[in-house]
């Protein structure tokens, strides 16, 4: 699969650990929008360091819009942009696809990983 490959990019920018619970918080929260704590709490175990990371690299790719309202103390939020919103459906596929699948998938581990120090 080539760099420039529309597949690629889009895994480039999803595929990661948080990136789809972040994306999830955000297609389910009120009006789509969340100020950066809201998100953060909803998250347990994210640092702030990766949360803003993964929203940074959601807004350079037009998938989300950061909104700094001009109050003391400041007032972030962000919000899904429409191309944010069209993921709703890709995401929830692929939640649905891991808890049809996350037994099967962990029972094969486990067997390949004891079949592995067997042989």
């Amino acid at each position: 699969m080539s760099k420039n490959c529309p597949v690629f990019l889009t895994l480039q920018i999803i595929a990661h650990k948080w990136s789809v619970r972040i994306l999830h918080n955000l297609l389910h929260a009120e009006n789509n929008i969340l100020r950066f704590g809201q998100l953060q709490k909803s998250l347990s175990g994210i640092t702030q360091r990766e949360l803003t990371k993964h929203l940074r690299e959601f807004e350079k790719a037009g998938i989300v819009k950061r909104t700094v309202y001009p109050e003391i103390p400041p007032r972030v939020e962000y919000q899904l942009t429409d191309i944010g919103h069209s993921l709703l459906k890709p995401i929830e596929e692929i939640s649905i696809w891991a808890e049809n699948n996350a037994a099967f998938v962990q029972q094969k581990r486990q067997e390949f990983t004891s079949a592995g120090k067997q042989g």
